[in-house]
């Protein structure tokens, strides 16, 4: 069977190093024959890497999208708030279309772009790679067989590590509402997506706190420069200084994300130089970041099931914690080690499951739904784990939740959906 073919926009970390990367290693199941990216730099390693004829090199999705269709499948990973335009351009042309998540910035595009690839009867695969690990495959299966009993309460937990933070949300591309979606979609719609997986049901009510505590200007130390090279008189123990951080690692290292993000050139002497002048030289203090470090969302489905997700971003380690109570057991498990542990009621004992996995590759998440995806673009299914139609419930649940913080109020979904269709001019489904 001949190769499906795929069209990059947008060539960054997700669209180059992740989706096109997977594609260079398996040439028998996807080959990248175009790119659009506005970026010099990785514009040409995309061009190179895969061997693209120069009048499939385009700077602007636009020009790329206004020819007649170039490939099977259209891989949009722009970012976050240059998704909605591109998706919908490619849905109109014809192509299938996997979209790194979120969707769109607001509820109404995210309404819009569903519906469009419904309507035309395209694959719509959502980035949301989560859904593709063995872990949560099998924390799925575990449900679906029965052992929990009927499912009652769902509690996530994600712990965002502190340079992971400052990295993306702070100093970074997700750093506020201007650039980036709120962070329950930017970072945490894997989670909530997990839920109306596992939940398998509409949610019916939203409550939501949080609030950005830590990464203020007023929470400064004494003396603090507006850049971590000026002569911070407290780098030394300070656990955000950019430049223990980004010039640490070796060179090699620091070919991948997130040291690749300050210089195309991972030489240590780039990178110094990088941050003297780019966003990520700055202090966590002294940023343009709107963007919560600490939120926690409260949720009832239809049936009486309950569920609670929390977010915080000063976890000293990368972490994803899941519990499931049941009628007839409860379910614990950490992502970072891959152990799920299942408890019977009236049982002595666990059983115990360890899956291996690294953090690289999203736990074999992304390797994941690149394998599932292209199955699908050769078998000719239509049968989407991560669809736009499944992703959109839980779209609309962040931005529920979003709603409900801000407004100190809870939110009914049924009533939220409706608006958003309304708003999108579509009657809901």
């Amino acid at each position: 069977m001949k190769p499906s073919t795929a069209v990059v926009i947008g060539a960054g970390n997700r669209g180059r190093l992740v989706y096109a990367h997977w594609a260079h290693a398996h040439p028998d199941r996807l080959r990248v024959v175009a790119v659009a990216e506005p970026d010099d730099v990785s514009r040409s390693a995309v061009a190179t890497d895969h061997g693209i004829a120069p009048e499939r090199v385009f700077r602007d999705w636009a020009e790329c999208l206004s020819r007649p269709r170039l490939a099977d499948v259209a891989i949009i990973a722009t970012t976050d708030t240059l998704h909605v335009e591109p998706a919908l351009a490619a849905i109109a042309r014809g192509y299938d279309v996997l979209l790194e998540k979120p969707i769109a910035p607001t509820p109404a595009e995210c309404v819009r772009v569903v519906e469009a690839a419904e309507a035309a009867g395209c694959l719509l695969q959502i980035g949301h790679v989560l859904r593709y690990t063995p872990f949560y495959e099998k924390i799925h299966e575990i449900v679906r067989s029965g052992v929990l009993g009927e499912l009652v309460h769902v509690d996530l937990k994600e712990h965002v590590a502190q340079w992971h933070m400052t990295h993306s949300f702070v100093r970074g591309r997700f750093r506020n509402r201007s650039v980036a979606a709120p962070i329950l979609l930017a970072k945490s719609c894997h989670d909530l997506d997990l839920l109306t997986w596992l939940v398998d049901r509409p949610a019916l009510r939203v409550a939501s706190f949080g609030s950005l505590s830590h990464y203020r200007p007023e929470r400064a130390p004494a003396g603090a420069p507006l850049r971590c090279s000026d002569g911070c008189p407290v780098q030394a123990s300070c656990p955000h200084d950019a430049v223990a951080f980004y010039t640490g690692p070796e060179d090699a290292i620091a070919r991948v994300w997130p040291w690749c993000d300050v210089s195309p050139d991972p030489s240590r002497a780039a990178r110094r130089r990088a941050l003297e002048t780019d966003r990520y030289g700055r202090c966590v203090f002294h940023c343009d970041n709107d963007v919560l470090d600490h939120q926690v969302v409260a949720l009832e489905f239809e049936g009486g099931v309950t569920a609670s997700f929390g977010l915080h971003g000063l976890a000293a380690n990368e972490q994803r914690t899941i519990r499931l109570t049941g009628t007839r057991g409860e379910l614990r498990g950490l992502l970072d080690g891959g152990i799920i542990e299942v408890s019977r009621a009236g049982a002595l004992g666990v059983d115990r499951s360890e899956l291996e996995g690294s953090v690289f590759g999203h736990f074999g998440g992304d390797p994941g739904l690149m394998a599932h995806f292209s199955e699908l673009l050769q078998s000719g299914s239509r049968a989407v784990r991560a669809s736009g139609r499944a992703a959109l419930e839980s779209h609309l649940i962040g931005f529920a939740a979003e709603r409900a913080r801000e407004t100190g109020q809870v939110v009914a979904m049924q009533r939220f959906r409706a608006g958003a269709y309304a708003e999108a001019g579509l009657a809901p489904r």
